[in-house]
This record gives structure tokens, C-alpha cells and sequence, in this order.
């Protein structure tokens, strides 16, 4: 299998605050993402054909890149789903599934504004326009930090109400603010989840754990340059300085195994 990458926004639509500008990105913003992703340069895929290569051991085609969305925003509606659409690219949205229909409470209660979420009427149609859906817990809870039952409630309850809700088997989880443990990661596969998808930047490899897949962060200020660079470096960073980093390392490697070779 080659390498792959995933790319994670959250809010489609104007920041309302400072601390607002990392996780909205505006609607012309993701226009310009997605028409960046689906030009040719990269194969635009569905976590359901990421799934199918961990399983089968089949290759993705070269510059494998899936779109995802945390948290369930109703602009995710609004605003992305047009745009998915123009470009054809498929994306799959985490559900903070107690909360659809609501608020986003986990982060109005830190200072951030408030955001209306997802109403089950909205995911239905989505569905129905080809956009595919995975769990992130019930209320978007750190779960690392609640006691494991209740950790272990809000994976396998999530599930089944979306499950319930949509009439499929949801197969997919991202863990809230990209905290996990190894408890949490039971759980997971416990609830019967195939896929789940951290915070952590990077490529995702062949033999790839697939309840641990990396994803690249995508903030609201990134423009199309900074989406390239994140895309062909495999992290969050996003300087000017970053490739002659990049290369530095490579090549220090390099020189460290070859005067260990005999």
C-alpha cells in the first residue's frame, strides 16, 4: 500500500473570534482547497477505500488524500456540502452525536462562540448526496481524562445511535481533541469501529495501525501554499523554512545509517 494522507477541518464558515480563526475556514477558503485537491495533482479518496486497502492489502493510487470534518457543524451543511459537490470530492463527518440539533456546548463553555450543529434531517440528506459519516462520541468529551466506563459510553453509545438514526453500520471514530490511550483504543474496537483517526500529523503507511490513523490539521488561516506544504510534508508546520528542514533531516539520517553499515 502507498503512503496516504488525511486532511481534518472543522467549521465551515467565518471566524467569529481570534481564537475562532483555527478551526473556521471560510467558505471561499475550502472552495479554493478543494479545487486545489481535486486538480489532478492528487487522488481524492473515501475513508470507505482507505478501509478496503488496510483490509485487502491493495494499493491506493499514488497521492492518496481523503477530506474529513470533526464535530458535526450545521455549516458543514450550509457551506461544504456545495462545495464537495462542485469538486466531487468525498468527505466523511464526525458526529458529536448527543449534540446534533444543539450546540456546540464543550467549546462555548472555554470561551469560543457559539455554533449551531447538524440536525439529524440535515445528515440524512447529506447521506443521500453521498457524504459518508463516523462517531466522535456522544458530547465531545477528553477521554482520556473521564473514567473509562463512561469513556467506554460515549464510543458505544454514539454508534448506536447514529447507526439507529442513519440505518447503516457506521464503521468510523475520531477521538475528541486527539486524546487517546490504550484503554480508549479498546473501547474503540470493542464498539466495533474498523477505522479511527487521531490528531497527529503525518503519513499513514502500509501495516499502519487503522485505529490510529494520522491526520493533517487544516486551520482556517492556511492558504493554498500552506495546504500544499502541509500535504507534501506530512505535518502541521507551515514556514517558509519548512523544506530545507525536511531535507536536512533526511539526508541526517541517511548519513547516521549508512556510518553504521559495515
Amino acid at each position: 500500500m502507498k503512503r496516504f494522507s488525511i486532511l481534518m477541518y472543522h467549521s465551515i464558515s467565518d471566524p467569529l473570534s481570534r481564537e475562532d480563526k483555527r478551526y473556521a475556514c471560510r467558505a471561499e477558503t475550502f472552495a479554493r482547497h478543494m479545487k486545489f485537491i481535486s486538480s489532478g495533482r492528487y487522488n481524492v479518496v473515501s475513508l470507505d477505500h482507505i478501509l478496503d486497502s488496510i483490509q485487502e492489502r491493495r494499493s491506493l493510487p499514488d497521492n492518496a488524500l481523503a477530506v474529513t470534518l470533526d464535530d458535526g457543524f450545521s455549516d458543514n451543511y450550509y457551506n461544504a456540502l456545495p462545495i464537495l459537490e462542485r469538486y466531487s470530492v468525498p468527505a466523511t463527518i464526525f458526529l458529536t452525536a448527543g449534540l446534533l440539533g444543539s450546540t456546540n456546548v464543550w467549546m462555548t463553555s472555554k470561551g469560543f462562540p457559539t455554533r449551531n450543529m447538524l440536525s439529524w434531517d440535515h445528515v440524512k440528506e447529506m447521506q443521500a448526496r453521498r457524504v459518508s459519516f463516523g462517531s466522535h462520541t456522544m458530547t465531545h468529551p477528553p477521554l482520556t481524562e473521564i473514567e473509562s466506563e463512561k469513556a467506554r459510553w460515549e464510543i458505544m453509545e454514539s454508534k448506536k445511535i447514529i447507526e439507529d438514526r442513519i440505518g447503516i453500520s457506521i464503521k468510523y471514530f475520531a477521538y475528541p481533541f486527539g486524546l487517546f490511550s490504550d484503554s480508549v483504543v479498546d473501547h474503540v474496537r470493542q464498539a466495533g469501529f474498523s477505522l479511527a483517526c487521531s490528531t497527529c500529523s503525518g503519513f499513514n503507511q502500509q501495516g499502519c495501525d487503522p485505529l490510529l490513523l494520522r491526520r493533517t490539521e487544516v486551520y482556517g488561516t492556511d492558504t493554498v501554499w500552506k495546504l500544499k506544504q502541509k500535504i507534501v510534508f506530512g505535518t502541521n508546520e507551515d514556514n517558509y523554512f519548512l523544506p530545507i528542514k525536511y531535507y536536512f533531516r533526511r539526508l541526517k539520517a541517511r548519513m547516521t545509517k549508512s556510518a553504521f553499515q559495515p
